[in-house]
């Protein structure tokens, strides 16, 4: 059976069975599993005495049998708690049986059964994939009814490549990469197979390995079901059973995250790749620490905008108290205990200070393994920056030919008898891989947008209004209104900030070739910065000793903005706001992203009052000491954005103390 429109096999007298429902409706299906073999359990189903009653069972060879109507009641489900409340299931469910060790062990003909027929069979009683479940039991005792897909069945080949995979010809470079795959799958439990679509896309498109297998839960949001699986680069999922219909996480969250995703299936893709990656961990040791993915907690926010891939590790303090460790798959996070709100990369730290190999230490513990820094493998995965190590150095034979391989979160590394150390993605692709095309979406998941302050009330009428140039009647300002002690004030502007989606922020800002020097710092190697930084002179920044004397470096595009902004703040007497000046162009990276420019680095940013307006921190409130809200809205009327409007959880914490250019007004 292919489908669902297949010969379903009637078992004794299905119209008779079971027990009356009492007026219950069909609200969910149950999948459960019976190890026995097909011809013993549908005996034993129609004792008296069976403790299992099912209403459909699916033999290992792809038959469906039927021994209840819908309208009759089974059993062998019993209690569980499903959505919050516990339900009588065997009053309510349609109970699914499957000829299986588990409900995910199944044969390749159950797989491609279940993948049409379960879809038909919820929308025949009015349910979705939502509303199947699979039993669960908790260390407690209490059973779960847990959201299930079944396992992907086998994809059909290409039409082209038909004859190749019949004759099993590959090249020897292929049938080596082939070996190399299966041994990247095998270190965090998962199964390579190239007849499955996570699989197929997994060996087309680079993801970095995979940190877990695919396997139940999947993700349930809003009445629908997500199959996953989580790699060291991304995420992928399909909806229900449409398993070729890859989609990826990072295309939900987009180039630029400026904020974590509070609701919808991006965030509750972020927080079960999390649990994913975590029990592959815990199942090769037990993890220290806190395991929660946690959208207040910078090592989370920072991990995800730099794109480093779920936790490896639980974020815990190492053993002489000094540092806090997360481990992620593309790099670790670590802080020292007495700078708590800090978070710095084990890829950007000097590898001369004291800290350095005490965080590589930890970091190999993920695999196992111990830090040996002269490692030929652990030298050249550090500079082609692969990420954490998923294995150590393991002597492997592929095809009677004998390597040594080490696997990363970013590529695999092989040496065979020449001693030259490759890389996997450097090898070509079986052709069932290279001619594999996934399948078009029909509806794909869309971003979830993100979370919005609360629209301003609308200002009283001035009694004397200034003239029409005064920047304090532009419409940011008169939105706004008098500046009150709300976490929502003032309003977002009409206008984002510059990015690098399509290039957006080299084409107005011109392009900057560099080179890292050292932790965020970077050195500029074009001719960039004399073509594109000035010097300006900022009167009112005379006062402070860190701008000799008001004259700061600044883009040429940004420039006369900068002064008209002020100018405008020290006409409206908001001078006095400004107890700091921190800085403006800076060649660095974004401190959460090591991958991607600051806009300080653009000359289009400058920092004020930061010891009061922390990064990842809540912006002082107006009214409190070090307070940069009510100089907002003339800085959003001459075309510049606030860091304080960035919510990154959802509560609020941003970076207060940043303003940067980006529209011309």
């Amino acid at each position: 059976m292919s489908d669902a429109d297949g010969e379903i096999v009637s078992v004794g007298r299905p119209d008779r069975a079971g027990k009356s429902r009492l007026g219950s409706a069909v609200s969910q299906v149950v999948v459960v599993a019976d190890e026995r073999p097909f011809a013993v359990a549908l005996a034993a189903y129609q004792r008296a005495d069976t403790t299992l009653l099912p209403h459909f069972y699916l033999a290992r060879d792809g038959t469906r049998y039927q021994l209840l109507t819908a309208g009759r009641a089974g059993w062998g489900a019993g209690r569980a708690i499903w959505r919050q409340r516990w339900r009588n299931l065997d009053r309510s469910a349609l109970i699914l049986c499957l000829e299986a060790p588990s409900v995910t062990d199944l044969s390749e003909a159950q797989a491609t059964v279940l993948a049409g027929w379960l879809p038909a069979l919820v929308a025949q009683h009015h349910l979705s994939l939502a509303d199947v479940g699979m039993l669960v039991s908790a260390a407690n005792g209490q059973v779960r009814l847990q959201p299930y897909i079944p396992p992907a069945p086998p994809v059909e080949p290409a039409l082209d490549t038909a004859f190749v995979l019949g004759s099993g010809v590959r090249s020897p470079e292929q049938e080596l990469w082939l070996g190399l795959a299966t041994i990247t799958w095998r270190q965090r439990g998962a199964q390579l197979r190239l007849n499955q679509a996570f699989s197929l896309y997994w060996g087309k498109v680079d993801l970095g390995a995979p940190l877990a297998p695919n396997e139940p839960p999947p993700v349930a949001v809003d009445g629908k079901t997500y199959n996953f699986q989580v790699f060291a680069r991304d995420t992928i999922f399909n909806e229900g059973t449409q398993y070729a219909a890859v989609q990826r996480l990072s295309d939900l969250l987009g180039p630029d995250i400026g904020a974590i995703p509070t609701a919808g299936v991006s965030r509750a893709l972020i927080e079960a790749s999390y649990r994913s990656a975590l029990k592959a961990s815990a199942a090769r040791a037990p993890l220290e620490g806190k395991t929660e993915f946690r959208a207040d907690w910078k090592f989370h926010f920072v991990a995800l905008q730099a794109r480093l891939g779920p936790a490896l590790s639980g974020n815990y303090v190492t053993a002489d108290r000094a540092f806090a460790v997360q481990v992620f798959a593309g790099d670790t996070l670590y802080t020292p205990m007495s700078q708590q709100s800090g978070c710095f990369f084990l890829s950007l730290t000097d590898p001369a200070s004291p800290q350095y190999a005490l965080i590589w230490a930890e970091t190999c513990k993920v695999a196992g393994i111990p830090y040996l820094p002269t490692d030929p493998f652990h030298q050249r995965a550090i500079e082609l920056k692969l990420g954490t190590p998923l294995s150590g150095v393991m002597r492997e034979t592929i095809n009677g030919q004998v390597y040594d391989v080490q696997v990363f979160a970013y590529d695999t590394l092989y040496r065979g008898s020449d001693g030259v150390i490759r890389r996997m993605s450097e090898l070509p692709r079986p052709a069932e891989v290279q001619n594999w095309q996934p399948k078009p979406v029909a509806q794909p998941v869309q971003p979830t947008p993100a979370p919005q302050p609360a629209p301003a009330p609308a200002p009283s009428p001035s009694p004397s209004p200034s003239p029409a140039v005064d920047v304090r009647n532009a419409p940011e300002v008169v939105r706004a209104g008098e500046p009150r002690r709300d976490p929502n004030w003032p309003p977002k502007p009409d206008f984002n900030i510059l990015t690098d989606r399509n290039n957006q922020r080299e084409q107005v800002l011109g392009k900057i070739e560099w080179v890292r020097r050292s932790g965020d710092d970077i050195t500029i190697t074009n001719d960039w910065v004399a073509r594109h930084i000035i010097e300006v002179h900022i009167p009112q920044l005379e006062r402070f000793r860190n701008t000799n004397g008001g004259r700061i470096k600044f883009h040429r595009v940004a420039a006369d903005q900068l002064r008209r902004l002020w100018q405008a703040w020290e006409d409206a007497g908001l001078l006095h706001l400004v107890l700091t000046f921190d800085g403006a162009w800076w060649p660095r990276t974004i401190r959460s992203n090591p991958t991607t420019l600051s806009n300080h680095a653009y000359g289009t940013a400058f920092d004020i009052n930061a010891q009061w307006n922390g990064f990842y921190k809540p912006a002082a409130l107006v009214g409190d000491r070090g307070s940069v809200r009510e100089l907002v809205p003339i800085a959003n009327a001459l075309g510049f954005f606030w860091g304080g409007h960035w919510n990154y959880d959802g509560r609020g914490a941003s970076d207060g103390m940043h303003f940067e250019w980006a529209v011309a007004r």
